[in-house]
């Protein structure tokens, strides 16, 4: 995930113009497009955005990885500022059905535990550097750190 970035609309469709080098996450070594793909992404105002989402390849490893804005979390369809303010359980303003805010507080519930983990472990092991606070900033560390939980059933094991 990436936090560095602009925005470029083109016919209907946004670009992630990046200003950060992408780095592999495994081993660390220089990543380079090999293309893109697109993105749906539901807005705070309920309209719908389509991303295009750069595919990068490790030079290295050859592990293919997608490069995405902070303002998505993986495997979210509405984007990270919704999912923030129904975190903070300040529904005004946000665009989504009674049964959506719910699933979404039940995943944050779900997941924090194993966030703050995850945090507290990245914390001993590079010191007092990382400062996260918002709950996109702390999907940005567990996703970075390749210790994404797979919530979809065609990654879990036995189904």
């Amino acid at each position: 995930m990436i936090s560095r970035y602009r925005l470029k609309e083109v016919v209907g469709e946004v670009y992630i113009i990046s200003y950060e080098i992408s780095v592999c996450p495994v081993c660390g070594e220089i990543l380079v497009v090999i293309g893109s793909r697109k993105r749906k992404v539901i807005g705070s105002d309920s309209g719908t955005m389509i991303l295009i989402i750069r595919r990068l390849r490790c030079k290295a490893c050859r592990v293919i990885h997608h490069e995405l804005p902070d303002l998505v979390m993986p495997y979210k369809r509405h984007c990270a500022e919704t999912i923030e303010k129904v975190i903070a359980n300040d529904d005004n303003g946000v665009c989504c059905e009674a049964r959506t805010i719910c699933r979404i507080r039940e995943w944050w519930a779900a997941c924090i535990l194993y966030f703050k983990s995850v945090l507290a472990s990245l914390r001993e092991k590079y010191g007092a550097a990382l400062c996260v606070g918002a709950p996109r900033e702390i999907v940005r560390a567990v996703v970075n750190a390749r210790l994404w939980i797979h919530t979809r059933s065609a990654f879990m094991p036995g189904l």
